[in-house]
């Protein structure tokens, strides 16, 4: 029978006496399905195909480029990536302490021992030249643990940066509905802006003409000047919208300026089959995964904390040349080489050891509750987003069918004021409901869209990775 090599047995050996707690996973106590099911039990799915890539069933094509360049060129993301290279780094670096370190070592020495009295001292000189190996058994896993941590520290930057694309997603379509939706209102301002005025115009027409009363005249210039005050504060939002686009984007301030300075509609997309259950729901999102593998590198520093009460064990050797003379350093006869072993065992260290391991127990302990209420804080944010949607989707309805019959009831009032029926006054109120109805209207889409896009990030939505990532940092 072939016998096992002896650096061999050390390692099964090693594997075999890794102290500390083993890491398990958390159950996750979660409702079998969402509230908002109860009442709308078609937006319900169980597949998360939809919430990849999902901007693209808003069909807007300025959004996907937009959404392109943000993936390439956001600096968010890209700082994202430096940490994960940065966790890589840590990580090889950990993994590289299991195994033995072998330097080139040069030295010279002067040594003395002076003997008693009336005898002359010891002394003589020591050069040497070879290659010097150290390594430290991980006989009770303390290094183990550590690189558990450190692989841990790694899938937390991946999803960090998942999270990161996740965000980016969100906000950038956020924005752009909230552009397109300011565009709208802007457009709906201007227009009733030039319908206020010729309405002025002829209102002063008539009053010069004896048929209307001064009052009518001054309701309608104070009417036009309340719209016109509209448009300056939509201008600006418009721009500080374009400035926002374009730092998500990664670009300088004017950049999108020409791209997107034609008129778009306010990006709309169905609701129906966007769910995925509870359950899926966790395992989906990026901060849930970050906040269970920072529980695994607690738990796995509470092992590394717990080894440090037991013994260190090292090996070390030195192979080359050895001698008291430099001259003859090179000969054959200066050939050298030697092994030792070292046990080193905590004794006296006035509690630093229990402090550590009381300290580990209490960081895993927080990692635990932190994840708990990262758990709660997800399906309450789920649930409340869906509400909001749900809701503000049923109000847009009835906005609409609102807008529709106030401009039949402003095109009557047109009719009965040309027929001497109504006064002028009645006109000029119709307007204004309309303009107030369809500037709530053009909100309403935008905030339709906006909360549905919320539920998409709340669900974890997003590209699931970019073409950066592949590029700039592969797995070694």
């Amino acid at each position: 029978m072939r016998r096992k090599p002896a650096w061999l047995i050390i390692l099964i050996a090693a594997g075999g006496c890794i102290v500390g707690p083993d890491y398990h996973e958390p159950i996750d106590d979660v409702p079998a399905s969402w509230q908002a099911e109860i009442s709308n039990p078609a937006i319900t799915t169980s597949d998360p195909t939809p919430l990849k890539n999902w901007w693209l069933r808003f069909n807007d094509v300025a959004l996907n480029v937009l959404m392109d360049k943000a993936l390439a060129g956001n600096l968010d993301l890209k700082i994202a990536l430096t940490r994960i290279d940065q966790a890589r780094a840590e990580r090889r670096g950990t993994q590289a302490e299991l195994f033995p370190t072998v330097n080139i070592k040069a030295g010279a020495q002067r040594q003395e021992n002076p003997l008693p009295a009336l005898a002359p001292g010891l002394r003589y000189n020591m050069f040497e030249l070879g290659f010097d190996a150290l390594w430290e058994i991980d006989l009770f896993g303390r290094q183990q643990r550590r690189l558990e941590t450190a692989l841990a520290d790694l899938d937390v930057a991946n999803a960090s940066y998942r999270q990161a694309l996740v965000s980016l997603s969100a906000e950038l379509a956020r924005s752009y509905v909230e552009y397109r939706s300011t565009q709208n209102q802007l457009r709906i301002t201007s227009s009733n802006l030039q319908t206020q005025q010729a309405t002025l115009s002829l209102t002063e027409k008539l009053f010069n003409e004896g048929v209307v009363a001064r009052h009518e005249v001054v309701r309608a210039r104070a009417l036009t000047e309340t719209t016109m005050a509209q448009i300056p504060a939509l201008q600006a939002k418009l721009t500080g919208l374009l400035r926002q686009l374009e730092l998500l984007i990664g670009a300088h301030p004017g950049t999108l300026a020409l791209e997107l300075s034609q008129l778009g509609a306010v990006p709309q997309a169905a609701g129906l089959g966007l769910l995925t259950s509870p359950a899926a729901t966790l395992r989906n999102r990026p901060d849930l995964e970050i906040a269970e593998r920072k529980l695994a590198a607690a738990t796995a520093l509470q092992g590394a904390a717990v080894a440090e009460m037991f013994p260190k064990i090292s090996l070390s050797a030195f192979l080359g040349l050895r001698n008291t003379d430099l001259e003859s350093l090179f000969k054959s006869a200066a050939f050298s080489y030697g092994t030792a072993a070292n046990l080193l065992q905590p004794l006296l260290n006035f509690g630093r050891v229990r402090a550590g391991i009381d300290l580990a127990d209490a960081r895993q302990q927080e990692a635990y509750l932190n994840y708990e209420k990262t758990v709660l804080d997800a399906l309450r944010e789920t649930e409340t987003v869906l509400s909001r949607y749900l809701n503000e989707e049923q109000r847009r309805q009835l906005l609409a069918s609102s807008t529709l019959d106030l401009r039949e009831s402003l095109r009557l009032s047109q009719l009965r004021y040309q027929e001497g029926v109504i006064s002028f006054l009645d006109v000029l109120d119709s307007q204004r409901s309309l303009y107030a109805a369809e500037i709530e209207l053009a909100r309403s889409e935008a905030d339709t869209s906006t909360h549905l896009i919320a539920v998409y990030k709340t669900l974890g939505g997003g590209p699931e990775n970019s073409s950066m990532q592949s590029q700039n940092s592969q797995e070694p």
